[in-house]
């Protein structure tokens, strides 16, 4: 009899466990796209990403996504947030010659001053 009852109060315990208990899937946070300032944070993480190269790609070493209030999101250090307004500052101001924008560019981790 009392075995019965220890049974069901596992089963029990260990279906609320697992209910309660988020995937893996729902608790992973990274960064899901590869190239740019327009960083997108969720679950599908980047795992594999192209060799071209866009504006801004270089502020992207000082980005990561985390965990904040239980949302993924995007979490700027001040290093990215320097890097990217330098990158914005190259783009507004070569924005007829790509060429120009990519050399601005290539300065923002130097010269935060731009």
């Amino acid at each position: 009899m009392h075995y019965k009852f220890y049974s069901k109060a596992w089963v029990t315990l260990g279906l609320l466990v697992l209910i309660s208990r988020p995937s893996l899937a729902d608790s992973a946070c990274g960064i899901e796209n590869c190239h740019g300032l327009d960083i997108q944070c969720g679950p599908k993480i980047a795992e594999i990403c192209t060799e071209m190269y866009a504006l801004g790609d270089r502020c992207r070493v000082y980005a990561r996504c985390g965990m904040d209030n239980g949302e993924c999101k995007l979490l700027e250090s001040g290093q990215f947030q320097l890097c990217y307004a330098c990158v914005k500052a190259c783009e507004e101001k070569h924005k007829d010659n790509i060429v120009d924008a990519f050399s601005c560019e290539s300065k923002c981790d130097l010269d935060s001053n731009y």
